[in-house]
């Protein structure tokens, strides 16, 4: 098969998406893979670099795949995809599945660029569990500010707010080293872990979990998991609603963490090891060509349209921050207001 890498900030050649997934097409065994230069020769077209700012500004103005829209397909790592174009979405949506034209996949170019090395395989199964779960991670969404809520107050769980320190911004790389080593000795301790959604539908710890032979614990009702695996085998799935009885689910469970965590392994190296990940792009977008409902063409031609939808969704989320934001303010007036003059004093 013939692939043609598109690039949407620059030259392909710049593209670190185009560098790391060119690589990844060389080590794949199980398909005949071709990079060619130029796209018309190509069978399958990958649009990459797709990134949000400017209402996806850098998609909208490529015009290889409004040219060849039904062998184009996005790939897309970053928490809010666009519905420009059918494709490939780490953070993919139930809600946006009906139509065929999603499919969810891992974040190997994240991990590229942002790497979170784990320990070896030999000291991750050295260490004594002695943890049911853990989690780590920022307050970027509502489901982990409840789970950081909660109060677990037990011996065998560990919940820990990260939220100053930005793994993929304003952090140097020795910063990064420090700050990954608790984060992988609460790992390695764990029989599960919390793997709750963050700013995007999807988390990256679901696939660090799974390459560490450790069962996750998915909270995340809109995420559209990636084809192949069997989830329901290793990953125990907890409704958004029911995060405060999530200690009693996952310990109904806890004598399975050694079969869970395997099978988790298992699945990674048969859909997301370097080897395979270009057999599971492939399909994955296959099924996305059996069951698309709509020829990608009226897509494209609706562009305009998608735009402006899209500029919409935007504006609401932003409205809707600024409302809580205002209303958080609003309620620290009024409670210090409250507060007797003794207090305040104290």
């Amino acid at each position: 098969m013939k692939i043609f890498l598109s690039s949407c900030v620059g030259p392909a050649a710049e593209s670190v998406y185009c560098a790391e997934l060119g690589r990844l097409a060389g080590l794949c065994r199980t398909e005949d893979l071709k990079l060619v230069s130029a796209p018309e020769t190509a069978d399958l077209i990958l649009i990459v670099d797709v990134f949000e700012a400017d209402l996806y500004a850098g998609l909208r103005r490529n015009r290889i795949w409004q040219r060849w829209p039904e062998k184009s397909f996005a790939y897309c790592e970053g928490d809010c995809p666009p519905t420009f174009l059918h494709g490939l979405h780490s953070s993919a949506s139930k809600a946006l599945s009906g139509s065929g034209r999603f499919q969810g996949c891992a974040y190997p170019v994240h991990q590229l660029c942002y790497p979170n090395l784990r320990p070896s395989a030999a000291e991750l199964a050295a260490t004594p569990k002695d943890l049911l779960f853990f989690f780590a991670g920022r307050a970027s969404h509502r489901v982990r500010r409840q789970l950081f809520a909660h109060n677990f107050n037990r011996a065998d769980v560990l919940v820990e707010d990260t939220s100053s320190y930005n793994h993929f911004a304003g952090q140097t790389e020795n910063h990064r080293v420090r700050a990954r080593r608790p984060y992988w000795e609460m790992a390695s301790r764990s029989k599960y872990a919390l793997c709750p959604r963050g700013a995007g539908t999807s988390t990256m710890r679901i696939f660090e979990m799974m390459e560490a032979c450790i069962a996750p614990v998915i909270v995340a009702d809109d995420w559209l998991p990636p084809l192949g695996p069997s989830w329901e085998e290793f990953a125990l799935f907890v409704p958004e609603s029911e995060i405060s009885s999530i200690y009693e689910k996952v310990k109904a469970h806890e004598g399975e963490f050694v079969d869970r965590g395997r099978l988790a392994r298992q699945a990674w190296e048969q859909y997301f090891s370097p080897e395979n990940y270009w057999s599971f792009i492939l399909r994955s977008i296959r099924r996305i060509q059996d069951n698309q409902r709509w020829p990608e063409l009226l897509y494209a031609r609706s562009l305009p349209l998608l735009a402006v939808q899209e500029w919409g969704r935007q504006r609401r989320i932003r409205t809707s921050i600024r409302l809580k934001s205002g209303l958080k303010k609003c309620l620290q007036k009024v409670n210090a207001a409250s507060l007797p003059y003794g207090a305040m004093l104290h």
